[in-house]
């Protein structure tokens, strides 16, 4: 059975979320930013492209992966006809930051909807999933697509379980910069939850 898709939170162009919608932002390994900024400066306008449709399919598909966890984050006893709430934005830059930082804000309502009823989401469970599977399955399908795609070899690096590893100097370049990337405050000031941060 297909996961459907979760129901939009609001709509992007005249909306905004409420003011208890939870944001969760996931970022691009850093590396493939690098390496995307590179491409970008170079004159490789086609391999960016590529690249950044990719990047917001898998946000597509991460949004459904999240819907399919909608046990996980209301009640076990949950029904397949629930929907979690979720409208996410895929973006490019953060602000005061140099080159491309492609990253999703995944902005999820603190309710499901089942029919007229409504389900409370445990945002603290929310958290939980997202770190130890939505964020892991998301990685293992863009790594996939663009090894098969764009060539790229992954691996782990002391610092992250999920790198461009060739050419060398994008493992090299990331790890100098990536304690002075700040997160992106998000389009919203809402609750946010950096899905993979690490410190």
């Amino acid at each position: 059975m297909v996961t459907p898709h979760p129901v939009p939170l609001f709509d992007q162009v005249t909306g905004f979320p409420p003011d208890d919608a939870v944001d969760l932002t996931m970022s691009m390994p850093l590396s493939l930013a690098v390496y995307m900024t590179m491409l970008e400066s170079t004159g490789h306008a086609a391999d960016v492209a590529v690249l950044r449709a990719i990047y917001v399919d898998e946000a597509r598909e991460t949004a459904r992966g999240l819907q399919a966890r909608i046990a996980a984050v209301t009640a076990a006893d949950v029904p397949d006809s629930a929907r979690l709430r979720v409208t996410h934005i895929v973006e490019e830059r953060i602000p005061r930051t140099n080159g491309l930082r492609p990253h999703v804000h995944f902005f999820v309502g603190t309710t499901a909807r089942d029919g007229t009823r409504t389900l409370p989401v445990d945002v603290d469970a929310l958290t939980t999933t997202a770190e130890a599977d939505v964020l892991p399955a998301s990685r293992d399908r863009l790594v996939a697509t663009t090894a098969a795609r764009c060539g790229l070899v992954w691996g782990a690096t002391p610092w992250s379980s999920c790198e461009v590893l060739e050419p060398r100097w994008l493992v090299t370049r990331a790890a100098e910069i990536r304690d002075e990337e700040p997160p992106c405050p998000g389009p919203w000031p809402r609750r946010q939850v950096l899905v993979g941060r690490t410190p």
